[in-house]
């Protein structure tokens, strides 16, 4: 494992607290920081969501409720007559027929 020297300035309680968790477990406090600055940053790294979410917006807020009747007849390959005409009328709930 590649270390890099870094100094850290705590406060005189905290570093107290470290040294009695380190001399109980038989562990050096700069395992310890070790240790706690990799869990923090791994809990950082997947906090973060993809930045591809959110990018898209349908314009459709009922998207979600109503995708079911949005995909009826996708993939077929005679649609006519079965869809509707424009996106307006899918907003609306009245499909018209050609």
């Amino acid at each position: 494992m590649d270390k890099i020297k870094t100094t850290v300035y705590l406060r005189a309680t905290d570093y107290g607290k470290l040294k009695s968790i380190a001399d109980a477990e038989n562990r050096s406090a700069a395992e310890l920081i070790r240790e706690a600055v990799a869990e923090y940053a791994t809990r950082k790294v997947r906090a973060r969501l993809p930045r591809s979410i959110g990018m898209g917006d349908s314009g459709m807020p009922d998207l979600a409720e109503r995708y079911e009747e949005y995909m009826d007849g996708f993939g077929e390959d005679d649609l006519a007559g079965d869809a509707p005409e424009t996106e307006r009328d899918l907003t609306e709930g009245t499909a018209t027929d050609p």
